[in-house]
């Protein structure tokens, strides 16, 4: 038994009969206007996950995000609906089924999408889908972008074909109804599930299935024999088969299975069939008082070995009290890696034989670390680390170090808000207001991939990898792959760059390696330039011309300056973690505890180095201008790489500004 904390609420919402098309139209402001979504400004977009479920005529449309959020976009008054890499738009009814649809594209290009149930083919600009179910989901494959501009569906008064009607009681059988009271039965029982469940995972005569209670807990079991049926993750197995309760080996299964039907629908959220991320809990999978019995785990990390020709093998990994083992056995002939060096991600099915708990592994892959920006700025990690940046990576600003002959390109994650998972095994899981995190990819030796990357406006997420150094000052990741670019529609995607004003009399506290515009007073100390505030305050900042910016030789005492620069700082920042004992107690807890208290976010796990309280705080920066503009009291057209994007504060609010148009930071326009 587990439990879920979601944080998607299902309901199940009553509505008459109905027949016939129902069309999403995403290409008009009245197409939106009946969908109740509202229009977003141009080069803005309207995210669909903000605006909740949408019912047209019976029909709802949820949506869920890929590695940008799944919205309808304005690009200079033409409306779509754009679908990134892994994001989705599922149609569902709650009477009847949808039995067709037709997709429409805005564009043919990367116009690639899959469905979780039935058929789809695609030619040209159109997608058709045929099937029957009370619910289908169209998600994106690939890296790019999928534009829509409609979506019609065809409704059936119908149930979907196969399920959907309520079962014929067999009076011989027993009639179960939860997975729960299985373990209650006698050995060899005969039964019939009364109740529906969904499936975790299908291999040949293995149908593991799961059920949620009215409580939330998740019980799991082992549908052993010959089915008959080929299902679908998450797809939802009506009530009415029957089978008898065995267990083999000390393993409880669900055998002779008959009766079963096709998916009725598929449940709402992937989250539930998704295996349980177990590392660092090795231990707690083989607890007996764990019940992990037919549960689908995985883990990072973890080493393989003592593999022999029967399929025996073993994992080595970290348990709660340190490093530990569990057998494995390949029950479904997966292969298994050609060189065992280093460390994988394996996942696989908990199973059971003579006293031993065992994982049959369902896929085995190397183990990279793959990880947000926000996280790697958050936390840490040590110098020479590999990584992989799961971000879409905006290009600010390519640059040659004229002392160093380093090659650089800033990029930013643009982001506003995160998504902060630290727990999310547990299910908890939430978005936080954020500043966008900025790092420098180093290609140096590397002229050609330097300037392909420079000519780049955003980088596909997953693509950018290499050794990561000093995330605590100014994030560096020494690229040892050839980034992907992300193509976007010209303006709609541009760096968010923040102007800070010295002379303003507000602290000034960027990020390393942020590329941002300065306004401030020249004044030259000991023959060399620094950017102050003037009358204003103290600061002061240094400037490095090591990037032999444009406009350098205008520099003079007294001038009034605006430049767009790079950031450096010159030691991490100093920052007490309060919540340091309540973290370490709770990750003593397996994921597996029915509570746990909800901790607020961590801080970032830095040594005591620069206070940022101290009145001389400033000197723990230096400026590297790019473009040095003398006399200049507005942001200025030849910033950073001809953005017209940047922040300013105007009456204690943020102001991200896009040309002439101008938002906070939750992307809603203002005056």
């Amino acid at each position: 038994m587990k439990k879920f904390y979601s944080l998607v609420m299902l309901a199940v919402v009553a509505m008459s009969a109905w027949a016939g098309t129902v069309t999403f139209d995403f290409s008009s402001s009245a197409g939106l206007a009946a969908m109740g979504v509202p229009a977003p400004v141009a080069s803005q977009g309207t995210n669909l996950t903000d605006v909740g479920a949408v019912t047209v005529d019976g029909v709802t449309l949820t949506a869920t995000n890929g590695a940008t959020e799944t919205r309808v976009w304005n690009s200079q008054g033409n409306y779509t609906l754009r679908i990134y890499a892994d994001g989705s738009v599922k149609f569902s009814v709650a009477k009847g089924s949808i039995v067709g649809a037709t997709i429409n594209a805005a564009t043919t290009s990367n116009f690639e999408l899959k469905a979780n149930v039935g058929k789809l083919t695609t030619s040209g600009d159109v997608a058709t889908w045929s099937g029957s179910a009370a619910s289908v989901a169209f998600s994106k494959t690939g890296t790019k972008n999928a534009q829509i501009s409609s979506i019609v569906l065809t409704t059936s008064d119908d149930d979907p074909q196969g399920g959907g009607s309520d079962p014929v009681v067999d009076p011989t059988k027993f009639q179960l109804d939860s997975l729960c009271n299985l373990y209650l039965l006698d050995e060899g029982k005969e039964f019939q599930f009364a109740t529906e469940c969904f499936v975790n995972y299908q291999n040949g005569k293995y149908l593991y299935v799961m059920q949620l209670d009215e409580e939330g807990y998740v019980w799991s079991g082992l549908i052993y024999g010959d089915t008959d049926k080929e299902y679908e993750l998450g797809d939802i197995i009506p009530a009415g088969w029957t089978a008898k309760k065995q267990t083999y080996n000390g393993l409880l299964e669900m055998t002779n299975p008959a009766g079963l039907q096709n998916a009725v629908s598929n449940v709402d959220d992937p989250y539930l069939y998704e295996a349980f991320d177990m590392t660092g809990y090795l231990d707690d999978v083989s607890d007996p008082e764990q019940m992990w019995d037919n549960f689908k785990v995985i883990m990072s990390g973890v080493k393989l070995s003592d593999i022999d020709q029967s399929g025996n093998f073993t994992i080595t990994g970290e348990g709660s009290e340190g490093e530990t083992t569990l057998a494995g056995f390949n029950k479904f002939n997966i292969d298994y890696p050609e060189n065992l060096e280093g460390t994988f991600v394996v996942e696989g099915m908990v199973s059971y034989y003579k006293n031993d708990y065992q994982l049959y592994p369902i896929n085995i892959e190397p183990y990279e670390l793959t990880t947000k920006l926000w996280k790697l700025a958050y936390y840490g990690e040590e110098d020479g680390t590999q990584v992989t940046l799961n971000d879409s990576l905006f290009v600010a600003q390519p640059i040659e170090d004229i002392n160093t002959g380093a090659k650089l390109v800033y990029v930013t994650d643009n982001a506003l808000s995160i998504l902060y998972d630290e727990f999310a095994d547990w299910g908890y899981v939430w978005y936080e207001d954020w500043w966008p995190d900025w790092i420098a990819l180093d290609f140096t030796g590397q002229d050609a991939l330097y300037k392909k990357v420079s000519e780049m406006g955003v980088i596909a997420p997953g693509t950018v990898k290499g050794a990561i150094y000093d995330t605590n000052c100014n994030m560096r990741l020494v690229v040892n792959s050839e980034p992907e670019e992300l193509p976007v529609a010209e303006g709609e995607e541009v760096p968010i760059v923040f102007e800070y004003d010295l002379t303003a009399g507000e602290g000034v506290f960027p990020y390393g390696n942020e590329v941002g515009v300065f306004k401030g007073i020249c004044k030259m100390v000991d023959g060399k330039p620094m950017l102050t505030a003037g009358e204003a305050g103290p600061e002061q900042l240094a400037l490095d011309m090591c990037y032999n910016p444009e406009g350098k030789e205008d520099l003079a005492d007294g001038a009034e300056v605006l430049l767009s620069a790079v950031v450096k700082m010159g030691e991490p920042w100093v920052v007490e973690d309060d919540y340091a004992p309540a973290k370490a107690q709770a990750k003593k807890e397996a994921p597996s505890k029915q509570k746990v208290c909800q901790l607020p976010a961590s801080v970032k796990k830095v040594a005591v180095k620069f206070d940022p309280y101290a009145e001389d705080y400033y000197t723990n920066y230096t400026l590297c201008p790019i473009v040095i503009e003398v006399g200049k009291t507005g942001v200025s057209d030849l910033t950073v790489k001809e953005a017209k994007t940047y922040k300013t504060i105007e009456e204690g609010q943020v102001i991200i500004v896009k040309g002439n148009n101008r938002y906070n930071v939750m992307g809603q326009p203002v005056k």
